[in-house]
């Protein structure tokens, strides 16, 4: 009004664009292994899992392997402090199976001697000490005279190996031969 004028003022704004995340897994594994969880597009990581946050780890890659499911999810951050949208991946470390193996009492020739195994959805055979057969089953039989010392893995339906079972033992005799005389 009084004919004054103002400085021109400057201004400027930055519009940082938003990260993209990415979260690939490893594969599945068996109890003894380890899954990985690979994340990128971003400086730092926020972790997420099986939905609660994840120990203040900023890095790239988390592991595990204790035996579990594990549901993960990041948000990437950029030097910016900028946020991508959440993105998910999960794993497993299943339990190995535990094998456990009985026999039959030890026969005499001409009965069946049957071994039985338990614990899995296959099974890997091991008798006197070789491997037998393609057996897969959780049963084998013998009708042979002989020795058997028998162990067993089992495997899951997840393809996971149990460790060998105790071996067990057992025997089909030969049936004794009764000598007569005569008198």
């Amino acid at each position: 009004a009084d004919g004054c004028e103002s400085d021109a003022v400057n201004a400027s704004a930055t519009i940082w664009e938003k990260p993209t995340a990415t979260l690939t897994a490893s594969e599945s594994v068996c109890d003894g292994g380890t899954v990985t969880f690979t994340a990128g597009g971003g400086n730092e990581y926020s972790w997420t899992v099986n939905g609660v946050p994840y120990n203040d780890e900023t890095d790239n890659v988390i592991e595990f392997t204790a035996v579990g499911s594990y549901n993960v999810s990041v948000i990437a951050k950029s030097a910016d402090g900028c946020e991508s949208e959440s993105v998910s991946a999960s794993a497993t470390i299943w339990e190995k199976p535990v094998a456990t193996l009985t026999a039959s009492e030890s026969v005499c020739f001409g009965d069946t001697l049957t071994f039985t195994a338990e614990g899995g959805n296959e099974y890997i055979w091991t008798v006197n000490g070789e491997p037998y057969n393609d057996e897969t089953d959780n049963v084998i039989e013998f009708a042979e005279v002989g020795s058997y010392n028998v162990s067993v893995i089992a495997k899951s339906g997840d393809g996971c190996e149990s460790d060998p079972s105790e071996i067990v033992s057992a025997q089909i005799y030969e049936k004794p031969v009764a000598n007569l005389t005569a008198s």
